[in-house]
Parts: C-alpha cells; structure tokens; sequence
C-alpha cells in the first residue's frame, strides 16, 4: 500500500492532488471546511463545518460530518466526479450519479489535508452466524428489533413462501419480519413486499413489514421507503457474542447443577 499526504495545501495544490486521484481511480480522503448541496430524491443544503470527504476506488462518495457512523450525504457510485475552482476561491467536487439521477456539490473553504492512494483488499467477509441462528435469536429475544414486540412463529407459512419471523407489536398490529444475513437489496424489499400483500389478501388486516439485515442498499433502502417497509440494521458480531455469552451461561449452570 503506498499512500500520498498533503498537508495545508494551498487550494490550487489540493485541486492539483484531487484531480490525480480521480483520474487514477484512487482511493481519496479530504480533511476541511466544507458546505454541500444536494439534489436527486430530493434536496438538502449543509451549511459550512470541518468534515471528512471520501471517493472510494470504485466511485462511492461519502461525507462525513466529526460525530456519528453514518455518512451524511452518500452515493454507491458516480457517473463523473469533478472538481475545480471558482471564482468565489472555494474548491468544488461535484459527483453525479446517473441512475437515479443525482447531484451532489462540495463547496471547500479550505483543505487541512489529503490523502490518495490504492488499496488492495482480497480477504473474505466472514459472518459469524447462519440465517437460521440470527432467526433464531431474535425469535427469543424479540426487543432486538423493537421495544413491546411480541414474536409467535418461526417460517409461518404462506402461499408464497415462508415468513421468517412473524408476531405482533406492542399495539397489537401484525408484523412480518424477512431476515438477510448478507446485505439487503431490492429484490429483499420486494419479497418481504409480496409477504405483506399476500398476507393482506388472505386475512383482511394490512400489516407491518421489517427487513432486518447488516447493512441494505441504497436501493434497497430506497425501495423500502417508497413501499412503506421499515428496516432494521443488526450487528451480527455483537449477535455472536450474546450467542456466546448465553451459551457459556448455560454451560456454568450445568456445571453446577451435576457438581450438586
């Protein structure tokens, strides 16, 4: 891995290094004081602070403000990413995604440092418990996913398929829960979509649908919000190490219970 720093760059010297990185595919990390617009799904405006830009090697744009996991304004992948001088005297990144179309413009004031480079990764992603575990813990430990929620079958049959959990909110409204242990995509919304019509059809009651997963899409996060699906992100490490926690409990009153 071989990476280039500058620090305290003139504006100029920083468009320089911004516009090599980009034109090599590199992977590219801003520091500095910037503003943002956006416009696509819809449009919001983020008024001047110090944050972290960031281009990946295959075109994901994130931006991240100094407190919180989430990236503020994100994009999966550009048609172009851009950036030049105005006569204003900020530095601007424009990154435009084609489909859905967006736009999305970082106004930098001034630039702290930078960082490009290529980064190599072929590890494998492991996850620490199957589907059927995950389905399971959560189908004993229901305020995983909500406070109130009540869970009373495992694979409820359906006419098109299996519901993986099933059970009723706090407030007594059925509610469909359709489980991914990879992250979730378009196609995951729409099954657990299919779930929720086809339950409706045969019962007469509309209920809620969840898709619960490590980490979903923009599309699929996307899809989720114009159908009225809610979405839960689990972290299955910390699952795995409650599995554990409990197993080792389980195994400590055993110990005691033939001792006796």
């Amino acid at each position: 891995m071989k990476l280039e720093i500058i620090r305290k760059p003139s504006l100029e010297e920083a468009l320089s290094f911004i516009r090599e990185a980009l034109r090599k595919k590199e992977y590219l990390v801003v520091f500095g004081e910037c503003s943002v617009e956006y416009e696509g799904r819809g449009s919001s405006r983020l008024t001047s602070g110090e944050r972290m830009f960031v281009v990946k090697q295959d075109g994901a744009v994130l931006l991240h403000r100094p407190e919180g996991y989430s990236p503020v304004n994100w994009q999966p992948s550009t048609a172009s990413i851009e950036a030049r001088l105005l006569h204003s005297g900020e530095l601007l990144i424009v990154a435009i995604r084609s489909k859905p179309r967006e736009i999305l413009r970082v106004y930098f004031k001034n630039i702290e440092a930078a960082i490009k480079g290529k980064l190599m990764d072929t590890g494998e992603f492991v996850m620490y418990l199957s589907e059927a575990e995950i389905r399971d813990m959560i189908y004993e430990n229901p305020g995983l996913i909500e406070e109130g929620l009540r869970i009373t079958e495992k694979e409820k049959p359906i006419d098109i398929g299996y519901i993986d959990l099933f059970g009723y909110d706090s407030s007594g409204r059925p509610v469909i829960i359709e489980l991914k242990r990879v992250p979730a995509s378009r196609e995951a919304v729409m099954q657990l979509y299919n779930y929720i019509v086809q339950y409706k059809k045969k019962y007469g009651v509309d209920p809620r649908g969840i898709l619960v997963a490590p980490s979903f899409y923009r599309s699929a996060i996307d899809m989720a919000e114009k159908l009225g699906i809610e979405w839960k992100e689990i972290n299955i490490q910390k699952l795995w190490k409650m599995k554990k926690s409990m197993e080792k409990k389980e195994m400590n009153t055993l110990d005691r219970f033939f001792k006796h």
